[in-house]
This record gives C-alpha cells, sequence and structure tokens, in this order.
C-alpha cells in the first residue's frame, strides 16, 4: 500500500510562496502551479473515495507510485490483485474534453476559449508499456495488467466523434469506477499469482519507488535572495522568531512554540536541498550553530560524518513536516 499524500511539487509551491516577497514577478508563476497540483490532488482524493469500497484483503493500492523503466514514471493509481492489474489516470479537468479519432492531443473548451491539452488516454497507454517492462524486468509475469482513465467530477463533458466511441472502454467518470472493477473481476476470475508473489510485488514496488523533489531555484529561475530565511511564527505568521531557552518566540504577537522551527526545516529540504550542515541550519533559521547543532540531534535524521562535518539528510521517500490540509484551504498563500 502506498498512501495518498498532497504532491511533493504542491509542498513546494507552498514553502516558496511563504517565502517569497509579495510583489515576487514570479509569484503569479508559483501560485498557478500551487492550484493545479491541488487540483489534482483533490481530484485523487474523490477517486481514493470509491476504492475505500473494496476488500483491503483482496487489493493492494498504490498512490502516486514512481518508477524507473529508462526513464521515470509515475502512476495516479496501482490497483494490484492476485487476477489483475489496473493503472489508473486521474484527471480533474473543468469544461468539455473533445476527443478527436487518431489525435494524441485532447481539446479542453471551458469559458468560451478552446486550448489542446495532452491526451490521458494516450498517457496512460505510456505508463502500461513502462510498468509492463518493468513487471518483465524484475521478473514478474502472468498477471493481466489493464488501463484506465477516470475524470473525477461529472460535471466534466466528454465529447467524441460517433467513429471513437470505443475510448469510452478505456475511459469512465469516478463513480462508474467500481462497476468497472467489477467487469474486470469477471473477466479475470481465477487467480494468476499466489497471494506470496502478490506480497514480493508489493514490496519491490515499494523498494523501488522513490519521489522526486524538483530543483524549484532552476525551476523558476530564483536566486538565494529571493527567499526569506527565519522561522514562522504558527499564530501571526510573522517571520523571524527568537530562540531563547529552547523555546521560539513571536516578538510580534509574543505566541510561544517549542516545534516552530519543524516547517522551517521542512521549507529548508523543500526548497533548498535534501541534505543540511548546523551551518547551513544555522544561517536559515537565523540562530548560532550550537543551538542549530542541538536542534538537529533532535530531529533523529539519518546523517553522515562527524562534529562540524556532520550532514543530516531527507529520509527517503519522506517529506520532513507536511503541510496540514486545514493550512492548505486557508487561502493565504495566495496574493
Amino acid at each position: 500500500m502506498l498512501e495518498l499524500i498532497v504532491p511533493v511539487q504542491a509542498e513546494q509551491c507552498i514553502a516558496l510562496l511563504k517565502r517569497m516577497p509579495k510583489g515576487h514577478p514570479v509569484r503569479p508563476i508559483v501560485e498557478k502551479d500551487l492550484r493545479l497540483w491541488l487540483k489534482g490532488y483533490y481530484g485523487e482524493l474523490n477517486v481514493a473515495y470509491y476504492l475505500s469500497f473494496l476488500p483491503e484483503d483482496e487489493y493492494y493500492i498504490f498512490h502516486g507510485l514512481r518508477l524507473m523503466d529508462k526513464k521515470s514514471f509515475q502512476m495516479d493509481l496501482l490497483l494490484i490483485s492476485s487476477k489483475f492489474a489496473l493503472i489508473i489516470e486521474v484527471k480533474n479537468i473543468s469544461g468539455k474534453l473533445k476527443f478527436n479519432k487518431g489525435s494524441d492531443l485532447m481539446t479542453r473548451e471551458l469559458n468560451n476559449l478552446e486550448e489542446g491539452m495532452d491526451n490521458p488516454i494516450q498517457q496512460v497507454k505510456r505508463h502500461h508499456l513502462q510498468f509492463t517492462n518493468w513487471l518483465k524486468n524484475k521478473q514478474f509475469k502472468g498477471i493481466p495488467l489493464e488501463r484506465l482513465v477516470v475524470i473525477s467530477k461529472t460535471s466534466t463533458i466528454i465529447e467524441t466523434t460517433p467513429d471513437n466511441l470505443q475510448i469510452f472502454q478505456k475511459l469512465i467518470y469516478a463513480e462508474s469506477l467500481l462497476d468497472k472493477i467489477r467487469e474486470l473481476e469477471v473477466k479475470y476470475t481465477k487467480p494468476r499469482i499466489t497471494k506470496k508473489t502478490l506480497t514480493q510485488l508489493s514490496d519491490t514496488l515499494l523498494q523501488n519507488h522513490k519521489i522526486e523533489i524538483p530543483d524549484v531555484f532552476q525551476k523558476y529561475n530564483l536566486n538565494q535572495s529571493d527567499i526569506k530565511p527565519g522561522v514562522q511564527c504558527p499564530k501571526c505568521d510573522k517571520f523571524g522568531m527568537e530562540y531563547i531557552s529552547a523555546s521560539w518566540r513571536c516578538s510580534k504577537c509574543e505566541f510561544i512554540s517549542k516545534k516552530a522551527h519543524l516547517l522551517a526545516i521542512n521549507d529548508y529540504f523543500l526548497i533548498q536541498n535534501q541534505s543540511i550542515t548546523r551551518k547551513q541550519l544555522a544561517a536559515f533559521l537565523q540562530i548560532d550553530p550550537i543551538k542549530a547543532r542541538n536542534i538537529l540531534l533532535t530531529t533523529n535524521l539519518p546523517s553522515t560524518g562527524t562534529k562540524r562535518g556532520t550532514k543530516y539528510f531527507l529520509p527517503k521517500n519522506c517529506i520532513f513536516s507536511p503541510h496540514d490540509e486545514n493550512s492548505m484551504k486557508k487561502g493565504e498563500f495566495f496574493t
């Protein structure tokens, strides 16, 4: 099992928007990206609701599984049972979607504007090919592999020509997902792999899963001077909390916290680097290196080296201190 989490890219956008000046020219781009990533996340959350009705002892469910087959690929959803496996691409897109036969593009019509978009049917077809190769290279054979595109909202209109109606075999609304899975259960009645092999496959998938943390400085053409250092007050959002007697104190609202630095360290890992020294942490939190060392010792992060040369690392496939959903919904990140 791989649980559904807020995309790393959305976490990065939130961290950037907290620490970028309000009038920064890149800010609208980051805001737009955050909205897109969160829209995708809430679409997958809607699909996850229907999947919750599946028997837990029969299905392994993996959200956001990212594997390598010559090139990396990430599947929104992967369902595996002893009888079949199903790759699902989830789309949370508003408006009218038009699919033309023989075209790799999909057209979206919204507010009297029309734009071309990547065809999710082609996208899931590529993932199907890559995952087939991955299974073959890992010596897992004999399990039928199906693919599906799921539109998360029924308000989205899907349109195609009469000679292209076969796309609806691979393109459905979220509310029809359980019916589609039942069709596959009728199609594949006999187990194709043993329970032991299924468990081995699940373990191998998790061992090979690796999240991507993009370089936001390169992506958005940012400089270090664009990023505000310091610890942000959890109550009034002011930066520059002071570290006194193992607690953080806000000079504006006088709020005191023992854990305010955790989100700041999380911001560092998301924005700056996935490793950190006490000197780097001291500069980012704006405290002296001795206090930074003491803080790092309490984090239980994996490390290498000794004394001043010690480097602390973000654990594999881990977000240090994820933002909670309530904070994402407050809208304070948007200008």
